[in-house]
């Protein structure tokens, strides 16, 4: 009997993950090319969720008892920029880096303590979208720049009446 997996799979400007099911010991190599439907591999990367490598072609997709999360990307990496209080910190990220990931990091190179850290959010710089903490950065950056700047902002507040 065969073990299917359950992986979830984020692309290059789409924010909504891919659920596909694949047997159990699939290669990276042979699900880009079933990803590229019949186009072109090379250049294409397939990233563990949080991770700053690609996965080798030759690494086999194991059954672990829960769904995978990947992101199939152009980008080897994505310079990523956030602003805080009219300084910049950036660095290279992969793109399967959620944005919590990045949060985390901006916070810590800020020296933002964790109560005001709570109180924080990021926000697309030059907009006014804060996209959900569990999307990929890869998601929101587009090849060949593979850029994003964001800005570390308060987060929208609701004030219910009594």
């Amino acid at each position: 009997m065969t073990t299917h997996i359950d992986i979830f799979i984020r692309h290059e400007g789409d924010l909504d993950p891919a659920h596909h099911q694949v047997h159990d010991g699939i290669t990276v190599e042979t699900l880009k090319i079933n990803l590229a439907d019949g186009r072109e591999v090379i250049g294409l990367f397939l990233f563990e969720e949080d991770t700053d490598e690609p996965l080798p072609d030759h690494h086999q997709i194991r059954h672990h008892g829960k769904p995978h999360f990947l992101h199939h990307s152009r980008c080897r990496h994505v310079h990523v920029v956030v602003r805080y209080a009219g300084r910049p910190v950036e660095r290279a990220f992969g793109p399967g880096s959620t944005l919590t990931r990045i949060k985390d990091w901006a916070e810590r190179q800020f020296e933002i303590d964790a109560v005001d850290a709570a109180e924080l959010s990021l926000q697309l710089h030059g907009t006014t979208d804060r996209p959900d903490e569990a999307t990929h950065v890869g998601s929101l950056a587009k090849c060949p720049d593979c850029r994003v700047v964001f800005d570390l902002l308060p987060s929208t507040r609701v004030n219910g009446s009594i």
